[in-house]
């Protein structure tokens, strides 16, 4: 539904294309039964990506089956029980429920008020469930808060810091199982997702007076399109450092993954230089942030979407 980490449909094969349909649809139904209907809003192609990546060297790492489409789809329960399942499922509702707080601290609106009513029940059980996880991302929240306080106008360095706080996550979700190279991974995934957002986003935080690094001390503004081109040296070299450090910590975990590396191979070397470009070009079709299909705007103060 939302996001940028996703595969190049016409170059996956029709086992991977299944699978990766099948992790998606249980990361929905994961949602659905561990925090209700509503919650399965929020389900991502990066948390989709990020589950891929885990249920691939976790020892608690699981394949899923292909789930039947349909009109209610979304009512059916998952297939597949397992602690990193739920895990998972419980940290993407609680970065929407800051979403929603850091829209409310922007300035609240009909549609953000009924989107924290509306999420209100699922947010507080994964609070119940994971308080650890909760306390982190709050702690990552206040640290990006600040840095945009201070008018930061480094892209990259405020990517680093909106992933830190899902870097942090992780590492106690997964436990002795984390590792150096996920940590990287994960971090430089962040990173270049928040980064993309900002791209995606110049013209309407423009508009409407929002921070973006990318416009801080910007005093001359046309558009996206003028802004890319006109910085198009300084904006690639920052995009292919990130993407090189993903691509790079992707292939030392490769050895270790027991599935799904075709799914992980599309997305890691042909969907995300396909997604820079579109970004660049300013022809992203990537869909918006549950903070943006209930507020109406983008959000990039708690960052990574996983």
């Amino acid at each position: 539904m939302f996001g940028y980490a996703v595969p190049v449909d016409m170059t996956l094969s029709p086992e991977d294309a299944a699978a990766y349909r099948g992790y998606y649809c249980e990361t929905c139904h994961q949602l659905r039964d561990c925090y209700g209907v509503m919650s399965a809003v929020i389900v991502s192609y990066e948390m989709t990506f990020a589950s891929i990546i885990l249920n691939s060297v976790s020892s608690d790492g699981t394949d899923v089956p292909v789930s039947k489409s349909g009109p209610l789809c979304v009512l059916r329960h998952s297939s597949r029980r397992t602690e990193l399942l739920r895990k998972l499922a419980a940290y993407s509702v609680l970065v929407a429920g800051n979403d929603l707080l850091d829209d409310k601290l922007d300035g609240p609106t009909v549609k953000s008020n009924f989107g924290s009513l509306w999420m209100n029940r699922s947010i507080q059980r994964a609070r119940s469930d994971f308080p650890e996880y909760d306390r982190l991302i709050l702690e990552g929240y206040g640290k990006l808060r600040e840095k945009e306080a201070a008018g930061c106008s480094d892209p990259v360095e405020m990517g680093y810091a909106s992933a830190q706080s899902m870097v942090d996550v992780m590492r106690v979700m997964n436990g002795h199982e984390w590792t150096p190279v996920l940590e990287r991974l994960f971090r430089n995934l962040g990173a270049w997702v928040y980064v993309m957002d900002a791209i995606d986003d110049l013209d309407d935080d423009y508009a409407k007076g929002q921070y973006n690094p990318f416009l801080v001390g910007v005093e001359e503004y046309q558009s996206a399109r003028s802004f890319v081109t006109a910085n198009i040296y300084d904006i690639t070299d920052a995009v292919r450092r990130i993407v090189g450090e993903i691509q790079s910590a992707y292939a030392k975990l490769r050895p270790s993954m027991v599935r799904n590396t075709g799914i992980c191979d599309n997305i890691i070397y042909q969907g995300i230089p396909t997604t820079v470009r579109l970004v660049m070009d300013g022809r992203s079709r990537m869909k918006p942030t549950i903070t943006d299909m209930i507020s109406g705007k983008m959000n990039r103060t708690i960052g990574s979407q996983f």
